[in-house]
């Protein structure tokens, strides 16, 4: 009931961080209840697209990796995740789908699991509306997710079939923040001279960011998503470097999350698919080269 928690690696720790828990829960909330699971360490965040009507049909979409993320939200997105095999991926994919047609779920929603070393996949929550990622799942797909989201809301039945929904190629996200890395991801509010985004086959770019817009301090710092597709993940992420090359974003005071999302990029473990939602820390905690540290 309450977002207290507390961690233990050992047995005889059980009790005292349950009655830290149970404490701290009753303190913030007036309700001492808790529960128990598994902590994982080095797990990647994997989830599932669904769509599902109001008459009982409900496809997915394949999967998406959005392990890169810095205090739980996500810094780069991909579809579909990397270096997990074909059973896995589909054990999880019909787990999801399963699980939302189960409980009467009706939109476009999304099934979140952390994924251990031994490919054990675990429940971690649904959201129940269009997520930021969105776009790489449309890329490889071909499928209008709002689209799909308006006609459930209106009640139409659901116009694809399971086998109808063919994913091809790879396509990664990233989401381009006005802020400073370099100071714990600090929002650096201001006002853009210069606005110009990639462009090029391949390569979308959501965005409400011109050459004069003023960056506000009260709202999310999210100012672009760059998404690119191809026909493989290593093609993908060099369009990608790419595309980051050519975003030309400045102004008084404003630095972004693009160079930092480059030594992302750049990192061996990442360009493998073999990372976790550790990775920005571990990237924060070793020093960055010049190239990396430079600011755009």
């Amino acid at each position: 009931q309450s977002t207290c928690t507390s961690t233990w690696r050992a047995p005889a720790e059980l009790s005292r961080a349950y009655a830290r828990t149970r404490a701290a829960a009753q303190a913030a909330f007036g309700d001492d209840r808790v529960y128990v699971e598994r902590y994982l360490t080095g797990a990647r965040h994997v989830e599932v697209q669904v769509l599902c009507d109001a008459h009982g049909n409900g496809v997915h979409l394949g999967t998406r990796d959005c392990s890169v993320q810095r205090r739980h939200q996500k810094l780069v997105e991909e579809a579909p995740a990397p270096a997990l095999s074909a059973g896995t991926l589909e054990a999880i994919a019909e787990c999801a789908l399963r699980g939302a047609l189960d409980v009467g779920f009706t939109g476009a929603g999304t099934v979140e699991f952390l994924v251990d070393a031994d490919e054990g996949f675990h429940f971690l929550e649904i959201n129940c509306r269009i997520q930021v990622e969105h776009p790489v799942t449309e890329m490889i797909t071909g499928i209008d997710l709002v689209h799909e989201q308006l006609h459930i809301a209106a009640g139409v039945p659901l116009r694809w079939r399971q086998e109808d929904i063919r994913p091809q190629g790879v396509a990664i996200e990233c989401r381009v923040n006005v802020e400073d890395p370099d100071r714990d991801f600090a929002p650096t509010p201001g006002r853009l001279d210069r606005f110009v985004p990639p462009g090029g086959p391949f390569t979308r770019v959501d965005t409400h960011g011109h050459a004069g817009y003023l960056v506000g301090p009260y709202y999310d710092s999210l100012l672009a998503k760059v998404v690119v597709w191809a026909p493989d993940r290593e093609l993908a992420l060099n369009r990608l470097e790419r595309a980051l090359d050519e975003f030309d974003i400045a102004g008084p005071g404003i630095r972004t999350t693009i160079p930092f999302v480059r030594r992302v990029l750049d990192d061996a473990g990442f360009r493998k698919g073999r990372y976790s939602t550790g990775l920005v820390d571990q990237l924060l905690d070793a020093p960055a080269d010049a190239h990396h540290r430079r600011i755009r």
